[in-house]
């Protein structure tokens, strides 16, 4: 029974670099019930959010997106727009709000749409957390196997930050380990859980990257755990690249939450 339906952004990132992410993902929401639609020739949202403020130019195909969720969610039948790359959602959800608050930037940026129709602020933007969190007891029924993975939660810096986009507290987030908990996975205090791994520094400053990216994971095994759960693709890769960079190894892994998931639910 498909009785709850989401319009879906996918993202550049996630389509060219974790598509097992996103089949395993949508395969858990078919499972407890959820129809996502895919939104049609959507746009790069930007990758990132511009902080000057008459640099609007940057937000044009975040406003193009939610313009087709607008469209889409006439046949759909739903206004919520799903991500499951933080760095997706926090670009389109600060552009959903700054458009909200500032109604002269809706009409500058409107000027400099071609066919498409004005954008009425009716979306509302979700992260894959958020929905499994509201989800949680379909997901418990799904339960056939136990796990021997002791999780450190590790949620990146873009879902909760800045904290008007937050859906749990930006400091101590527990969506995630409360997941995991319902679903008898066992995980530990994790006080490095929103250190930022280095993001895009990969590209400028390799260096910062293995600091920062390193320390995570030294704290990981120091809090005795083996696996940690990611839920961006860059996060994932600037810790496997410091995993790597050991001289010997942790005996860690870098785990999507979908795939660690799937390893105690039956679909």
């Amino acid at each position: 029974m498909r009785d709850v339906k989401l319009l879906y952004y996918p993202g550049c990132t996630v389509k060219r670099n974790a598509p097992e992410y996103e089949k395993k993902a949508l395969e858990i929401l078919s499972k407890i019930g959820i129809e996502v639609r895919e939104l049609d020739n959507w746009y790069c949202c930007g990758a990132f959010y511009s902080l000057a403020k008459d640099d609007l130019m940057k937000h044009v195909g975040g406003l193009r997106t939610l313009i087709k969720a607008q469209v889409r969610a006439r046949t759909h039948g739903t206004n919520k727009l799903l991500t499951i790359c933080p760095m997706c959602y926090n670009v389109l959800k600060r552009i959903n709000n700054m458009l909200r608050e500032n109604a002269e930037n809706l009409d500058t940026l409107t000027l400099f749409m071609d066919e498409e129709e004005k954008y009425t602020i009716g979306i509302e933007v979700l992260h894959l957390l958020e929905v499994l969190r509201d989800n949680i007891n379909r997901l418990k029924k799904l339960v056939v196997e136990t796990s021997e993975v002791i999780v450190a939660p590790y949620y990146g810096c873009t879902a909760l930050r800045p904290r008007e986009i937050a859906f749990d507290n930006a400091e101590n987030p527990e969506v995630m380990d409360n997941i995991l908990k319902a679903l008898n996975i066992k995980v530990v205090e994790f006080p490095f859980k929103t250190e930022c791994c280095g993001a895009y520094q990969s590209v400028f400053n390799r260096k910062i990257v293995l600091e920062k990216s390193r320390e995570i994971i030294e704290e990981v095994v120091a809090r005795g755990a083996n696996t940690i759960a990611v839920i961006c693709p860059l996060c994932k890769y600037n810790l496997e690249t410091a995993l790597s960079s050991f001289g010997k190894k942790p005996r860690v892994e870098i785990a999507y939450l979908t795939d660690i998931l799937m390893r105690v639910i039956s679909l």
